[in-house]
């Protein structure tokens, strides 16, 4: 576990952790920086934004994610003028992991719609595909999974896919809320298999879940028909060990480069929890013959030992042979 949080996300570059969420305020974005993930939910914060700066929106910057591309960190997350229905994707950018970062502007989306919780995917090829979740009209009600193309890491260009809706019983789970949610896409490519998660039905029930699409590479992602949508989510609570809503991920990959990892939030509120209640775990991923992401369908208990990632200085040395 990386203590308390939510909207988790975690990149590996150049043998260090670099951890970022959603602030307690929303109103700043930080770092944590370690060589071990052990000592990553303790380390220091380093704060890399705060709203206002730069032109940039004043308040409620939500599910801030760390990329590296072509040699540049950004910052992807999204933004209001303290309005929720005026939420918009936002960049930034930065040499350095830890900044300072410049604001790159608004990430307009095609239509100009409510958007939230961007995520870039980058393929062998060099294309650029941006993932995130909108409104399909000017009004709340529904929140669909979109994706588009980028001319670079900060301009969408052409029209935008929907690629999910909600429409399975998991998915429309949202008390007296209403409002039908499909939500923080986060893409991920294994073999010639693109696998998008994304966060279904209210943060704020226990029923949140990650639900799955997924593509084959070198289809046309921009078609809707090239997605494939699991009728099952891939990872639900663990009422047996008191885990509910586990959704919000983000993936990364281990030190040595050899094991991938799924980073996620949920609560051990029975009722569900979409505020201070979170926390942030960390496990690992395995695969299955298809590509896809095997997550065993239920959090990890808290008390299930799990080894650190491969190359993680904490990692146990592998045996070596007497002679």
């Amino acid at each position: 576990m990386l203590g308390p949080g939510q909207d988790p996300s975690v990149v590996v570059a150049h043998g260090r952790y670099y951890f970022t969420q959603t602030s307690p305020s929303a109103t700043y974005l930080t770092i944590r920086t370690s060589s071990s993930i052990k000592t990553l939910a303790s380390a220091p914060l380093h704060v890399v934004w705060r709203g206002g700066e730069s032109g940039s929106p004043r308040a409620q910057w939500w599910a801030p994610e760390l990329h590296l591309l072509d040699g540049r960190w950004y910052i992807d997350a999204s933004a209001d003028d303290g309005s929720n229905a005026d939420h918009r994707l936002q960049v930034l950018e930065a040499k350095a992991p830890l900044g300072p970062y410049r604001y790159d502007g608004e990430l307009r989306t095609p239509g100009n719609r409510w958007s939230i919780d961007p995520s870039p995917l980058e393929l062998p090829d060099g294309s650029l595909y941006m993932f995130w979740s909108g409104w399909p009209g000017p009004t709340n009600g529904v929140q669909d999974i979109y994706v588009a193309r980028m001319r670079n890491p900060w301009t969408i260009e052409g029209p935008r896919t929907l690629i999910s809706t909600p429409q399975y019983p998991w998915e429309l789970h949202s008390g007296n809320v209403p409002v039908k949610v499909n939500e923080s896409p986060e893409p991920i490519l294994h073999r010639s298999t693109i696998s998008v998660s994304y966060s279904a039905s209210g943060c704020w029930t226990p029923d949140y879940a990650l639900g799955l699409l997924t593509a084959h590479l070198g289809s046309d992602l921009m078609k809707a028909s090239s997605w494939t949508k699991s009728p099952r989510p891939i990872l639900s609570s663990n009422d047996a060990a008191g885990i509910y809503g586990p959704a919000s991920n983000g993936w990364f990959v281990s030190p040595n480069g050899k094991q991938t990892w799924i980073v996620f939030h949920a609560t051990t509120d029975a009722q569900g929890n979409c505020g201070s209640g979170r926390m942030v775990f960390a496990q690992p991923v395995r695969w299955t013959p298809q590509g896809t992401p095997d997550l065993g369908g239920e959090p990890l208990p808290m008390t299930t030992p799990i080894e650190v990632p491969a190359g993680d200085p904490g990692f146990p040395p592998p045996a070596t042979s007497r002679r």
